[in-house]
């Protein structure tokens, strides 16, 4: 093992900010001031929309007085994207209440201060899961409680409030359909985050069953437009906080994401990039003498429990700043940017 290179992954999953994503992220950035106007016509706003050359008509909303409606221009735009998402989420389009929001955190928030509100006091969460709903409640004076599910039996716990992301932030690995099954089954309530969906191997993630109360999708880690804060919160039930989100959006982000998922949608990157995730992996394994293995998640490797027991305490010395529940999660950010600058031949 090289001893004197420490790895190059990240700790935190920061996404690549894939070139396919780039071209599309700016091409809205010219957009006709006339949008934004309160007293451009419906007809002019469906002219400056349609010169964006959406693959379906995007129709623009108006109000009654025929005037372009900017506060409800994200209801067509979610529509069509749960309807491309439909393909990999099933159920996705049933839930009725839709807001645009900043990634996914910003819904998370609102429904954790909502639930707090209820009078809930604690939820349950996947060992080793995304440290935002565990922090998020802190502040709130919710409690987190981590379940082990290889170690604990479902119907041993008394019935609650579930965090689930899928694939798992734990090690980008995709949640089993039934095990989702089984805790709704049980009469639990489960919040459903679908933050990697979008550069992740081919599955159908099913959001059908009614204990699923909402779905949090963002654009940030699959897509790589983090810092363009693009995300959405679908629900069974009204989010009130929520309601708000109507007026302060981003309406070029908001058009940004029918582009992306258009253009690009839940199932291209992953095909484009496994090759390269397997080849990082691969180096990383030969260079450091590890068995770290390629995540479901494009984003990321792993070394799940039973192989980190094989490793000896200098690699888990040099694996410490990773680990993640009983095993290890790298995020192989630096290693895609590396390929692309040309300093990491695979």
């Amino acid at each position: 093992m090289n001893t004197k290179t420490r790895l190059k992954a990240m700790k935190a999953v920061y996404t690549y900010f894939f070139p396919e994503v780039r071209k599309l992220v700016h091409g809205t950035d010219n957009l006709r001031d006339d949008l934004f106007l309160t007293n451009t016509s419906m007809e002019e706003a469906q002219r400056i929309v349609d010169s964006l050359n959406f693959r379906k008509k995007i129709i623009t909303p108006a109000t009654l007085e025929g005037k372009i409606d900017l506060d409800a221009i994200h209801e067509p735009v979610v529509e069509r994207i749960t309807e491309i998402y439909e393909k990999v989420v099933s159920g996705i389009s049933d839930y009725r209440y839709r807001y645009f929001t900043s990634g996914s955190s910003e819904g998370i928030f609102h429904i954790l201060a909502e639930l707090k509100a209820q009078g809930t006091d604690q939820i349950f969460t996947l060992a080793g899961e995304y440290e935002g709903y565990k922090e998020y409640g802190k502040t709130l004076g919710i409690k987190t409680r981590e379940i082990d599910i290889d170690r604990t039996r479902i119907s041993a716990l008394e019935k609650g409030v579930w965090f689930i992301s899928n694939p798992s932030a734990k090690y980008g690995n995709i949640v089993s359909n039934s095990t989702i099954q089984e805790i709704c089954d049980r009469g639990n309530k489960i919040f459903l985050d679908l933050a990697y969906v979008g550069s992740t191997k081919g599955h159908e993630f099913n959001a059908s069953h009614e204990n699923i109360s909402a779905l949090f999708l963002s654009f940030s880690k699959p897509y790589g437009v983090f810092r363009f804060r693009i995300g959405f919160t679908l629900s069974q039930e009204p989010i009130n906080s929520l309601y708000a989100n109507k007026w302060f959006k981003d309406i070029q982000r908001v058009l940004t994401a029918v582009k992306i998922a258009e253009e690009i949608g839940p199932n291209t990157l992953y095909e484009k990039y496994k090759e390269k995730q397997f080849l990082i992996v691969e180096r990383i394994n030969q260079e450091f003498g590890l068995n770290v293995s390629a995540s479901d998640a494009l984003l990321l490797g792993n070394i799940s429990g039973s192989n980190a027991d094989k490793l000896s305490n200098a690699q888990k010395e040099l694996l410490f700043p990773y680990k993640r529940g009983n095993g290890y999660r790298l995020c192989l950010t630096p290693y895609y940017e590396e390929i692309e600058r040309g300093g990491l031949t695979i």
